[in-house]
């Protein structure tokens, strides 16, 4: 096993970011990718304000912040990555990828793996960047050549970097499609008027090819609902009429209780509710409603490897690409020092913007 020495640009606690300089091990499957362009998660954002609760920092940090990137490959691979060959992180390894000698093959390693591809984001054994893994806020990244994939020629960076956050949503929805809950005839309801609601409208639309005006987007904001061009939206307190056989929740935080409780008026008997918000504290649900009815309520979290494939393929689609790069609204912060992080977590916790927070890393190499 070989090594490799990186600068790492970890946040050792809240609203601190320190260099250091780390070797990491490399085994002849792994790639050193050199991070060029990232955007800013919540996730990242919670650790950055300490917006998590004490155990987990404490847990969890030191740590390099950021997991939606791209990057170039610095050196050939076993894997067919070639040097100069530019991928998209995947930051989900699942236990069979980072470890193979403990578990073998996906059926050793978790029940989430032995049941496919599709379902390895929910791995219990798995190693995610930038939650207690170093993410890619590093000059040289060690990663499994299983979890990059290569972007298109005919894909910008603008776009590529967007794919973690596209995948998330497109899981999410084939989850609902698998279900039978999913066609090109659905209505769907959908709250958030976010980068993640406009994500999943974007996917449902040009992946799952409903038509804008089957998609009915609550929010709070009518400057944000503008950008969801042509879908049906509603502003959160509005009535909405009809009934629906499915709804997405991505709204997160305190404001999941309003949106599932809306929803769950909203649902026909037997219909879905795919939960994919995160909360930092118990969240009340209306389970009379849900019994009555016979809802399902699904968790959806992160995405797998595979899902990346697909969405590659989809962002070929100038079309789609259009709708994507709606959410690159600011200019990129350019990263040469651990002060410049600083500005652009701060800019991102001011949230006086719509869209995704750009970071340009590592331009001078």
């Amino acid at each position: 096993m070989n090594t490799v020495q990186t600068k790492v640009t970890q946040l050792i606690k809240p609203y601190r970011f320190e260099l250091v300089e780390k070797i990491k091990e490399k085994r002849d499957s792994d790639l050193v990718i050199r991070p060029t362009l990232a955007c800013i998660c919540a996730a990242d954002l919670r650790y950055y304000t300490g917006n998590r609760r004490p155990e987990a920092l404490e847990k969890k940090l030191p740590m390099a912040l950021l997991h939606e990137g791209i990057g170039v490959v610095l050196q050939d691979s076993q894997n067919g990555h070639r040097k100069g060959d530019r991928v998209v992180i995947v930051p989900n390894i699942p236990g069979y990828i980072h470890d193979p000698q403990k578990y073998p093959t996906p059926e050793d390693c978790c029940v989430a793996c032995k049941q496919g591809v599709h379902f390895e984001n929910h791995c219990s054994n798995v190693h995610f960047l930038s939650s207690g893994y170093d993410g890619m806020t590093q000059d040289r990244l060690v990663h499994p050549g299983l979890c990059a994939v290569k972007i298109p020629e005919t894909v910008p960076d603008e776009v590529a970097v967007l794919s973690e956050l596209v995948t998330v949503c497109y899981n999410a929805a084939y989850k609902a499609y698998l279900a039978e809950k999913l066609s090109s005839k659905s209505k769907v309801l959908l709250f958030g008027d976010g980068p993640v609601g406009y994500c999943l409208y974007a996917v449902l639309h040009h992946i799952f090819h409903l038509p804008k005006e089957n998609i009915h987007v609550v929010g709070k904001s009518e400057e944000k609902l503008v950008h969801f061009k042509n879908a049906t939206t509603h502003l959160l307190g509005e009535e909405i009429p009809g009934d629906f056989a499915l709804a997405f929740e991505c709204v997160g935080g305190k404001g999941i209780t309003q949106a599932a409780d809306i929803a769950i008026r909203q649902m026909l008997p037997g219909g879905m509710l795919v939960l994919m918000g995160v909360s930092e504290e118990d969240v009340p649900i209306n389970t009379r409603d849900v019994l009555e009815k016979g809802l399902h309520l699904i968790g959806s979290s992160r995405s797998s490897r595979i899902n990346y494939k697909t969405v590659m393929e989809h962002m070929e689609d100038p079309d789609f690409q259009e709708t994507l790069l709606a959410l690159h609204s600011t200019p990129a912060f350019v990263i040469k020092e651990p002060k410049d992080l600083n500005l652009a977590f701060d800019f991102a916790a001011s949230k006086d913007y719509w869209g995704k927070i750009y970071l340009a890393l590592n331009q001078d190499q």
